[in-house]
């Protein structure tokens, strides 16, 4: 049996020795507190005053990356093209008008067509039908968009008045017949959208709706509006619509650019 003595023999462990792995488990911050603690004290520069500055000075670099991050993603200026400056502009809105006027055609067909102008930033189409929700709106769309995807050309054609005022009446028109009376010029153009549909119109149009980005035609909104601006005439649906050149005019147009 070991003796008390042989059992007291092992060697104890100095309590230091058991606190000394403290010391390397220190953490960077109280390791750079203590050489700001020795560099003030040489140099006369409090601890608090240089932790502050630093402080200040990574405040100041989040806010400065911040900011540009703000500047990066902030969109590009897009200078919005006219009617007036751009003829290619005025092409796609008076085409989108007609494309329009066919669509609504084909899904509503007691709808009798009027006048289909371009406008300020918007084109417009007038037509004596029953007002439109915005479900019927969104249907318009969708055919426009598939009016579009066939690419069907734009044709030019001169007729006699007679011609047109035989052709406008078996559509059963009325509104064109009125609109034919007050042309003067001879001989009645006519454009016709691929063999489907035509309309009394001068131009100018784009070659093939397939010119048209479905992606920078928007359907807006719906109005009544009198024919002729005469409150004793009938009450017509007016369907407002913008389209622009690009992707980034329409999204300018929409953010108010």
């Amino acid at each position: 049996m070991a003796t008390s003595s042989s059992f007291l023999s092992i060697p104890l462990l100095k309590s230091s020795s058991l606190l000394s792995p403290v010391k390397h488990c220190a953490s960077p911050l109280s390791s750079e507190f203590r050489a700001l603690s020795l560099y003030g004290g040489r140099n006369g520069v409090s601890t608090s005053s240089a932790m502050t500055t630093e402080v200040k000075i990574s405040t100041q670099d989040d806010k400065l990356k911040d900011d540009q991050m703000e500047i990066a993603d902030k969109p590009e200026k897009v200078v919005l093209p006219t009617n007036e400056s751009s003829e290619s502009l005025i092409k796609i809105r008076h085409t989108c008008a007609h494309v329009m006027a066919m669509a609504v055609q084909k899904l509503f067909l007691d709808a009798k067509m009027t006048i289909g102008p371009w406008i300020e930033n918007r084109f417009y189409h007038d037509f004596d039908m029953e007002p439109l929700t915005d479900k019927e709106l969104k249907r318009i769309k969708k055919e426009m968009d598939r009016i579009v995807g066939r690419n069907l050309p734009l044709i030019r054609e001169e007729v006699s008045r007679d011609e047109a005022h035989k052709r406008i009446t078996a559509l059963n028109e009325p509104y064109k017949l009125e609109i034919l009376d007050g042309i003067k010029e001879d001989p009645i153009t006519i454009y016709h959208i691929g063999e489907e549909w035509w309309d009394l119109c001068a131009g100018p149009h784009v070659e093939k709706t397939g010119n048209i980005n479905r992606k920078v035609v928007e359907l807006e909104s719906t109005a009544g509006a009198y024919w002729r601006r005469d409150e004793k005439k009938p009450m017509l649906q007016r369907i407002y619509g913008t389209a622009w050149e690009s992707e980034d005019q329409l999204k300018a147009f929409q953010r108010g650019s």
